[in-house]
């Protein structure tokens, strides 16, 4: 049985192994000890899984981090996981999958891609795979994965503004849907979302919401790996995500690449606990 009047639970996914800088795997600490300077009945840290832990390999971690999600899952009607580098949804989604059940639909909150696999990624790093690795095409990479945890046609990405052709190929010839910032600049967030929202609700058990913070405009969100200029505005995904943080079909929540060694004024992890807040459903401003 799931509580739904439960605090939203919050994994800590403390894992570098996929990007180059792997700063971002001190993102989770930094924002449990900013929760225990401020806390809030609104959220609840359950744990933190780290790759540190016994020199653990990235599919070693990546199961622990499934395990962890399927497990809340099972006592909690919505949970949040925060990285960490984005290699870490290989983890976050095939455990959702394992407690929800399928299909599940994916909102994917980018300003990449994320489709490359070890044959076509330019620089070898994981962090720009986890959406072909959930697709399953990487079998070969990850053979311990359970196949495709993602149909491509539950799955959106928004906000992709940076990417290499191989990528772009490969998600259109699985038939995902990708709404680029240039599109977004046409129709507007509203709409993207919209449709966003329509793909992977339709058909689908539930769905969740992974959002690497490159997605949103460096000047809302500086402390990232790979900041891109042009990104979504974070007053308007924050007005999004108020929208359906009452939807009990939404069950998970994945914030990725926040790192707090390039974060300017904090103004990155500030930004962080309001999203998380505002997935709670609570009153931000209550607690500040």
């Amino acid at each position: 049985m799931t509580d739904q009047s439960a605090p939203l639970g919050i994994i800590g996914a403390a894992s570098g192994l996929g990007a180059p800088d792997g700063r971002c795997g001190d993102g989770p600490q930094v924002l449990h000890e900013a929760l225990q300077q401020c806390p809030s009945s609104a959220l609840a840290w359950h744990q933190t899984v780290s790759a540190a832990e016994d020199g653990a390999t990235l599919p070693e971690f990546l199961e622990r981090l499934a395990a962890s999600c399927a497990a809340l899952l099972q006592t909690q009607q919505r949970i949040a996981v925060v990285g960490g580098d984005h290699a870490c949804a290989m983890g976050t989604w095939r455990g959702v999958g394992r407690a929800v059940g399928a299909p599940l639909g994916l909102i994917w909150i980018d300003a990449h891609l994320d489709a490359h696999t070890p044959v076509t990624s330019p620089r070898g790093f994981w962090h720009g795979m986890p959406v072909a690795a959930l697709l399953g095409q990487m079998a070969e990479a990850f053979p311990q994965n359970e196949g495709a945890a993602i149909d491509p046609r539950h799955l959106c990405v928004v906000g992709a503004r940076s990417f290499e052709d191989d990528e772009h190929e490969l998600l259109l010839r699985l038939g995902v849907r990708v709404i680029t910032m240039a599109e977004v600049g046409r129709i507007g967030f509203e709409a993207a979302m919209a449709e966003a929202l329509a793909i992977a609700t339709s058909g689908t058990v539930a769905y969740g919401i992974s959002i690497d913070l490159d997605a949103l405009d460096p000047t809302d969100a500086p402390g990232v790996g790979s900041p891109v200029v042009g990104g979504l505005l974070a007053a308007e995904l924050l007005s999004w995500l108020s929208s359906v943080a009452g939807d009990p079909r939404l069950r998970a929540l994945e914030l990725a690449e926040f790192n707090p060694a390039v974060d300017k004024e904090q103004r990155t992890l500030e930004l962080l606990l309001q999203i998380l807040k505002t997935a709670s459903g609570a009153d931000y401003e209550s607690d500040h």
